[in-house]
């Protein structure tokens, strides 16, 4: 699903070349890993839409037909009397 570029190692020994200290470094550091894990990408974000959009789609297009279906059958029913 989601893949985290963020480099929790990384983040810690700049954090801490800036003058943080390292217990805190890597809880901030900690904090961001764990915020940035439920991201996604653009392309798992449309794929997934695009998915959805065709359910929708597909769901309006069956709906549709038996709206169809009964407008004949009572047109039908109608015309026959």
């Amino acid at each position: 699903m989601a893949m985290n570029a963020f480099n929790p190692l990384e983040a810690t020994k700049r954090l801490q070349a800036a003058g943080i200290a390292r217990r805190q470094a890597e809880a901030i550091a900690s904090e961001i890993n764990t915020s940035t894990d439920d991201l996604v990408t653009k392309d798992y974000f449309k794929r997934e839409l695009d998915a959805a959009l065709d359910r929708v789609t597909i769901r309006l297009s069956i709906i549709t037909v038996a709206v169809i279906s009964l407008a004949c059958t009572v047109l039908g029913t109608l015309l026959s009397n």
